[in-house]
């Protein structure tokens, strides 16, 4: 090649290679600083998940000191005064009242009873004793009492255990679903069970009730409070209505081993 045209293409093949170099510096620096804020993206969406956490579980704990100290007046205070109000009742002597007395006598053993029921569901100590399912049977039995709705419980009895604090979480997500249902649903019957399927506790309940668009804004927000509930104990959600075909709610738990 004539001395001429190399000392052309030279400086051409090396200004090319300098711009190739260039490029892929270029390329490896978008990458590293992709890399960096994809990890930088994936971090702060772990803190904000851990903040979310940490401050339902604070709620929790302030709703639960809350409820130990109603439940402790509950049945110190109040249960105290109705069965003194029970005693003093008996002690009469009216001829011609006895019946009266007596039904009197019934309605307040009555509220002795619930008032109990009512001071066990509000103490996180009982359902860490007792399991969730006690007080969810209680639950749903007072509402059968009420004669207002027909309640079908099925629990099955080899449930595993949930540990310290998941059963507490659960009981209140069931007692949520069981409130909404009375205060919004008009439904007669409320269905209960839970089952060991597989690795995983699973949970229902169900009403005849009117249903709902679960793509509703409305109906949306007034869940949430149970998706992030159902996230603290490595659950998962699903909720079946439509307007007119009552609710299906089903909590899905996975069994931990507990230490």
């Amino acid at each position: 090649m004539p001395q001429e045209k190399l000392d052309f293409v030279l400086p051409i093949l090396f200004a090319s290679f300098f711009v190739l170099l260039l490029m892929m510096a270029g390329f490896m620096l978008f990458r590293i600083y992709l890399k960096r804020k994809n990890k930088l993206l994936l971090e702060k969406e772990r803190m904000r998940i851990e903040f979310e956490q940490t401050l339902m579980q604070s709620k929790l704990e302030i709703q639960e000191q809350t409820f130990q100290y109603i439940s402790q007046e509950l049945h110190d205070n109040i249960g105290q005064v109705l069965s003194l109000l029970s005693i003093n009742l008996n002690t009469l002597n009216a001829p011609g009242d006895e019946i009266k007395i007596g039904q009197m006598d019934e309605l307040l053993g009555k509220a002795l009873i619930d008032l109990r029921h009512l001071s066990h569901s509000l103490d996180a100590d009982y359902i860490r004793t007792n399991g969730w399912a006690v007080p969810v049977k209680k639950l749903l039995q007072q509402l059968q009492n009420t004669g207002k709705y027909t309640t079908e419980v099925s629990i099955a009895e080899d449930l595993p255990p949930l540990g310290k604090d998941r059963p507490i979480i659960l009981f209140r997500m069931i007692q949520e679903v069981v409130n909404n249902i009375t205060r919004h649903a008009f439904a007669t019957l409320i269905n209960v069970s839970a089952r060991k399927q597989g690795e995983v506790l699973l949970i229902t309940i169900q009403d005849n009730g009117k249903g709902f668009d679960t793509k509703l804004s409305s109906a949306g927000a007034g869940l949430r409070n149970l998706e992030k509930r159902v996230k603290m104990i490595n659950g998962d959600l699903d909720i079946n209505s439509e307007p007119g075909k009552g609710t299906l709610i089903t909590i899905s738990i996975k069994i931990e081993p507990i230490e």
